[in-house]
């Protein structure tokens, strides 16, 4: 397959992939907050009970069929990096439908976004070098210290002064969890090619763990902070880890010669750059947007409580004055 047609493929799986954020960011909002620990039943309930929610699951997954198919012919650190490109179809949205302005900035991320697609384009892989054998022995350590660090922070920050982790912690675990399972798929997708069903099965069932992890992260990150920090941070984190592990683990390495190399290390760089300042743009941003700028209800509570608590006592002076009028 071409990269041309992985791009096609890949972008179109970005639309659908944020389409589907957009309507799971709506529904978390009227939602009681998750809680990946303690409630964790009750929390999966109401997101399975929720039509919203999972209209939007099923547009992401949707959209991870077709990143899966571009797997096939594609090295995931390509098909990752190539993957912002949803921001710029996104941001061209937003433009046309919801009346947004685009600075300057935005058109200068768009155009480094392009060109970055356009430079790995040009420094196509081999194809020897696109369908390299995945050597799980390699990939495992890579894996577990994704997995450490995405437990170790958010420990980190619970452990300091005892105060809840915060927006940040959510969106970097939930962005390394969602990175190793874009991996783990295209492991995944080359055991099948190998005809290796046994390491299979065992490389997607842990890959599922990733996921439903990192989604569970990134919903309650979403409740807990705005969603333009949520979607820079965790996709920054996701596309690092993805380059990252496909790169050392996969050894997904560029065509021989110094331009591939250099129009690579361009492409990847001015992607993640362009993709990071575009992140404002991201699913649940719009779905911000287009709710109007609605409070999360775990956000209008206190607000709620205190002026409840003001007409009460409001009720009560009325009545004492009832009472003793003289007084």
């Amino acid at each position: 397959m071409s990269i041309w047609v992985a791009l096609l493929l890949i972008s179109l799986c970005a639309v659908l992939w944020d389409a589907g954020i957009i309507l799971q960011k709506v529904a978390v909002d009227r939602l009681p907050r998750i809680r990946v620990a303690r409630g964790l039943g009750q929390s999966l309930r109401g997101l399975v009970t929720s039509g919203r929610w999972m209209a939007g699951l099923a547009a992401s997954a949707a959209g991870w069929g077709l990143f899966a198919w571009a797997l096939a012919f594609t090295p995931v650190s390509v098909a990752r990096a190539i993957q912002g490109f949803g921001f710029v179809i996104l941001a061209i949205f937003s433009m046309v439908f919801l009346r947004q302005r685009l600075a300057a900035a935005d058109w200068a991320a768009i155009a480094l976004v392009t060109a970055g697609v356009a430079a790995l384009g040009l420094a196509e892989r081999t194809p020897a070098a696109a369908s390299a054998p995945v050597s799980l022995r390699a990939l495992v350590p890579g894996v577990i210290a994704c997995l450490v660090l995405a437990v170790g922070v958010r420990g980190a920050a619970a452990l300091r002064r005892g105060r809840q982790p915060g927006v940040v912690v959510f969106s970097v675990s939930a962005g390394l969890l969602l990175g190793v399972g874009d991996v783990l798929t295209k492991t995944a997708i080359g055991q099948v090619q190998s005809g290796s069903w046994g390491r299979f099965a065992m490389v997607a069932a842990v890959m599922v763990a990733f996921y439903v992890s990192g989604f569970l992260v990134l919903s309650r990150a979403y409740q807990h902070g705005r969603p333009i920090t949520v979607t820079a941070v965790s996709d920054l984190c996701s596309r690092l880890v993805a380059i990252s592990l496909g790169v050392a683990a996969l050894a997904e390495v560029p065509a021989p010669g110094v331009l591939p190399r250099v129009l690579t290390v361009a492409g990847f760089a001015a992607i993640l750059c362009g993709a990071f300042l575009l992140s404002r743009f991201g699913g649940a941003e719009i779905a911000a947007a287009m709710s109007g700028g609605a409070t999360p209800p775990a956000a209008a509570a206190p607000a709620a409580v205190s002026k409840a608590a003001g007409q009460a006592e409001e009720r009560k002076k009325a009545v004492a004055a009832e009472i003793d009028p003289d007084g």
